[in-house]
């Protein structure tokens, strides 16, 4: 499993005030764990604190420490993975060890859930989700079918 954190060109490229909900820190960086669906590579950050129940892989769930897939990223370029060192603490390295699988598996269920929202998006729950969903940057990519009208 690759553990890394995004480079200062991901960052010049995806400016806070335009992509507010993507976890942004340059100063105190999330750890992110890569993963690939459908040909397309994601960026998924360890978070703290976590206040939702729906896509997150927990390393510590009394801690709320998880993998929040709600706030995965889209690498496009290969530059937006930095080289510099990633750190993780030793509980959620245990418990993320040996679990690719299951974190590609939750990552499509992810997927799966913004698209069932976005196609009921008059429902406030899933207004609320796909607003606070990072996919929403994505939706050119994880829609196959580039006729598709996701608006």
């Amino acid at each position: 499993m690759l553990f890394t954190r995004l480079s200062e060109k991901f960052y010049n490229d995806y400016p806070s005030d335009q992509y507010p909900e993507m976890m942004l820190k340059e100063n105190r960086p999330y750890t992110q764990v890569i993963t690939e669906v459908n040909g397309l590579k994601f960026a998924v950050p360890l978070r703290s604190d976590i206040s939702h129940r729906t896509d997150v892989l927990w390393t510590d769930k009394q801690a709320k420490h998880g993998l929040d897939f709600t706030k995965a990223v889209l690498i496009l370029d290969d530059e937006y993975i930095s080289d510099k060192r990633a750190y993780i603490r030793d509980k959620e390295y245990q418990h993320l060890l040996g679990k690719e699988r299951r974190v590609k598996e939750k990552m499509e269920k992810c997927i799966g859930n913004y698209k069932k929202a976005k196609e009921n998006i008059e429902e406030e729950h899933n207004a609320e989700y796909c607003g606070f969903s990072t996919l929403q940057y994505f939706e050119e990519y994880i829609y196959p079918d580039t006729n598709k009208d996701t608006n």
